[in-house]
């Protein structure tokens, strides 16, 4: 099975199913790729009955499908996937403010908990380095702080994400496998004090 790019929600009952914090993790881990109710039990450390009444939800509403299905011990174990890498709301359920702002904000966070857990896993040359040399790093971990109009900050995304698809269409057969991730969003106030320049004397 090919997952789409992006899977436009059109109901309002998707964007719900999908904004429960529990199901956004779940979809997320079935993007990555194809998992029985009990593997997703296991790796949440929940009820088995309670992540299979979550994907029954997710698969209700066209948002993951069964890919295959094994017999094992005469049971019949489905594997579920999600049926797209993203899912954006259509124009029509912007209106719908606290459901489209739950999905997000629970995928952000299910996309940062599934990013420590790949590093804790990861192994250790990930995190070795060549030099003192940053521009030769295989790593990279920033965080910053910009203060702009939300236009040129949508400017700058759409650079950006040019730059990840670039990434992503340049992959070779017989290359190293590496992990990134990205996260960005308005806030309140900065985390960081300035940088203050001394004056020159």
């Amino acid at each position: 099975m090919k997952l789409q790019p992006v899977y436009i929600i059109e109901e309002l009952e998707q964007l719900k199913t999908i904004s429960d914090p529990l199901r956004a993790k779940v979809l997320l881990y079935l993007i990555e790729k194809a998992y029985t109710g009990q593997q997703i039990a296991k790796t949440l450390g929940m009820a088995r009955a309670k992540v299979h009444y979550h994907l029954n939800e997710l698969e209700k509403h066209g948002l993951i499908s069964v890919v295959r299905t094994e017999l094992k011990n005469g049971i019949l174990q489905k594997f579920y996937r999600a049926i797209a890498r993203g899912f954006v709301p259509s124009e029509k359920l912007l209106p719908y403010v606290s459901e489209v702002e739950n999905y997000y904000r629970e995928r952000t966070l299910s996309v940062l908990g599934r990013a420590r857990r790949r590093a804790i896993n990861a192994p250790e040359e990930a995190f070795q380095i060549p030099s003192s040399d940053r521009t030769q790093w295989p790593i990279i971990m920033t965080q910053v702080e910009v203060k702009m109009s939300k236009e040129k900050y949508a400017e700058w995304l759409r650079k950006f994400r040019a730059l990840i698809f670039e990434l992503d269409a340049s992959q070779e057969e017989n290359g190293e496998w590496f992990y990134l991730t990205t996260v960005g969003f308005q806030t309140n106030e900065p985390s960081f004090d300035p940088v203050v320049e001394e004056e020159e004397r």
